[in-house]
């Protein structure tokens, strides 16, 4: 009656850990970069730069340099921006852990297969790694949605079935992961596009891409069972897929 619970190695928690902790280290920089953009708009300072442009040292050297009525505030200012430098530093530190870890035995093979799907990389392929160490423990893709929270709710009353949002129940950070390689893959596979498309005139572009992240996690399993790389959906299976639907 007692279901079984799955149990971590050591070294398994231990790589884990470090993944958490870079996560948590890249919260709370953003926090501090959150802080630094609220009192800027409470004084009425505008930036020069665009959105996509801030954050480098360019834009760091402006927060600098910029013209303030008191010394108290510049105070305020100047331990704001040394708190993120202070944070990119350690956050560089750890992506070079990261890529350490990378080239090792126990990870570089399937690394190498997750990399091949378009919008997985060294940090994104490393963290799905040592969140989910052992892919066997899933016996299907619904098990594996279901546990990283990407399966739908369901609200059922006697012969009516609805589903509403995912559940967001189970690993966050394994999740986030699978949504943040969505947007990149569905830019990258013309199969995955088209599927996103469609999705998204019916319900949205946030369920679509959910949908995509759930679609994409199912992948990730099959190929690190199989041992056999991504393969990019090409133009003419969406058609024969199309016409096999139609007929």
């Amino acid at each position: 009656m007692l279901k079984r619970v799955y149990v971590l190695k050591e070294e398994d928690r231990v790589d884990r850990e470090l993944f958490r902790t870079r996560r948590q280290i890249v919260e709370h920089r953003n926090d501090v970069a959150r802080q630094i953009k609220s009192k800027l708009l409470f004084y009425g300072i505008r930036s020069p730069f665009a959105s996509r442009d801030r954050w480098g040292q360019k834009y760091l050297q402006w927060l600098r340099g910029m013209e303030l009525p008191r010394e108290s505030l510049r105070a305020c200012f100047e331990s704001l921006i040394e708190l993120y430098e202070y944070l990119t530093d350690q956050l560089m530190k750890m992506n070079e852990r990261v890529k350490e870890l990378s080239q090792s035995l126990k990870y570089r093979q399937r690394l190498k297969l997750l990399c091949s799907i378009p919008g997985i990389g060294t940090l994104i392929g490393m963290e799905i790694l040592v969140e989910l160490p052992e892919m066997e423990r899933f016996k299907s893709g619904d098990e594996l949605a279901s546990y990283i929270g990407l399966t739908p709710s369901e609200y059922s009353t006697g012969q009516y079935v609805r589903q509403g949002r995912i559940t967001r129940c189970g690993n966050k950070r394994v999740r986030t992961c699978a949504v943040e390689g969505s947007w990149i893959l569905i830019t990258k596979d013309p199969w995955m596009r088209s599927k996103y498309l469609q999705l998204k005139a019916m319900k949205g572009a946030k369920r679509a891409i959910i949908a995509i992240a759930r679609r994409l996690m199912v992948r990730v399993r099959k190929i690190l069972l199989t041992g056999e790389p991504y393969r990019i959906g090409t133009l003419g299976a969406i058609r024969r897929r199309f016409a096999v639907s139609k007929a």
